[in-house]
């Protein structure tokens, strides 16, 4: 039955006061990662720069190349990047904009609360995270349920939850609840470390359920391998980077990259660095290479660390101790970009995230993606959020 206007306006202010209860919009801009036929994107007509097996990597050097900086540095072209343009998904605040969503009070179907996407699945006129009742009767109230009206496009459930990926605010950890104390699409049990409030959207979830096959994944060098809900890297004695991401990635640069991964085995050799992690920037640039940026486990001075290859050479941006040991086993990454500003965090069984911030510039194209370098790891997903 159709509600009017002013009813939204109660039950978002109500809503709002009932914040601690947590609530998420449906996420019709989740993307499973088993369609990948996105067209890459356009040339812009520069010259075409071949990486080549991974720009940045290094087996004709031992140790590993790289200029190691201390906590106060930042990159050198840091210095004269202005910080860019940042609405995110969050929308462009106008006037008469309550919740800040980018939809005006008078047009917005939940003028408290923040849904940017205006999500709607019954058509009554009132965002479903204003409704009330369980629609699809799954004992989620609507508020709170990604598929307020049913009809999930999958079955699979990454984290065993019994929420399956599609309408799982955190597909990678377990929330059956699926808690949100921000009211944005993002689960509270994967927010950003670093950004606990940061109001967020799942883009993309990559379960690893159809690579190699999937067109969208480029591998740039080692031995590649659909397991059981895994991409894994196997070759753990690969002397350079090896990488893979996905190409086609088109939706900006602002990113909130998030895997768990399992170290399988070490490469040969005594003292020699080992890492594993994601990139959350892998971009073509026209003059002359490939600006890659990662989050990754460095595990011979058991650290986390945030680098940059700019074609020529790679730096620790920042790095942080991880004040754990960094064997064989499970680990959750994130990888925050926002702007200039780049956030990687480590987090363990049982353990405090581990987080380290840094300063950089960032580039207006980028690709997310997955790396290791002299050790084997199975990848076991994959969520990109902005």
């Amino acid at each position: 039955m159709s509600k009017p206007h002013g009813a939204a306006r109660t039950l978002a202010a109500a809503l709002a006061l009932l914040h601690a209860a947590g609530c998420t919009e449906p996420n019709p801009a989740y993307d499973s990662g088993r369609d990948a036929d996105v067209p890459p994107p356009a040339d812009d007509g520069g010259p075409d720069v071949d990486a080549g097996p991974d720009a940045d990597a290094d087996a004709d050097v031992e140790p590993e190349a790289e200029v190691e900086t201390d906590d106060d540095a930042v990159e050198a072209d840091a210095e004269d990047a202005d910080p860019p343009e940042d609405a995110g998904d969050e929308g462009t605040v106008v006037p008469g904009d309550v919740d800040g969503d980018g939809v005006s009070d008078d047009l917005d179907n939940c003028p408290g609360v923040w849904n940017p996407l205006q999500e709607n699945c019954d058509g009554d006129g009132l965002g479903d995270r204003c409704d009330t009742g369980d629609e699809d009767g799954d004992t989620l109230p609507d508020p709170i349920d990604v598929c307020a009206c049913g009809g999930a496009a999958g079955t699979h459930d990454d984290d065993g939850d019994g929420i399956v990926d599609d309408c799982d605010n955190c597909p990678l950890v377990s929330n059956p609840r699926q808690e949100n104390s921000n009211l944005d699409g993002l689960g509270d049990a994967c927010a950003p470390p670093s950004a606990r409030d940061l109001r967020l959207l799942i883009r993309r979830f990559e379960p690893f359920l159809a690579l190699p096959s999937d067109p969208g994944w480029h591998e740039e060098g080692g031995l590649w391998a659909i397991g059981s809900d895994a991409y894994a890297q196997t070759d753990a004695s690969a002397e350079g980077y090896v990488s893979a991401f996905y190409d086609p990635w088109a939706e900006g640069d602002d990113l909130f990259v998030q895997g768990t991964f399992d170290i399988t085995a070490f490469g040969p050799g005594v003292g020699i660095t080992r890492k594993v992690g994601l990139v959350a920037r892998a971009t073509r640039i026209f003059t002359g290479g490939v600006r890659w940026y990662s989050c990754v486990v460095e595990t011979m001075n058991g650290r986390v660390d945030i680098e940059t290859w700019d074609g020529t050479t790679r730096r620790q941006i920042r790095q942080t101790p991880a004040g754990m040991p960094l064997g064989l086993g499970a680990y959750r990454m994130s990888f925050l970009v926002r702007g200039t500003g780049l956030a990687c965090a480590l987090e363990a069984p049982g353990a405090a995230p581990v987080v380290v911030e840094a300063t950089s510039t960032a580039y207006p194209i980028g690709a997310p993606g997955v790396r290791a370098f002299r050790l084997a790891a199975s990848f076991r997903g994959l969520m990109v959020a902005r």
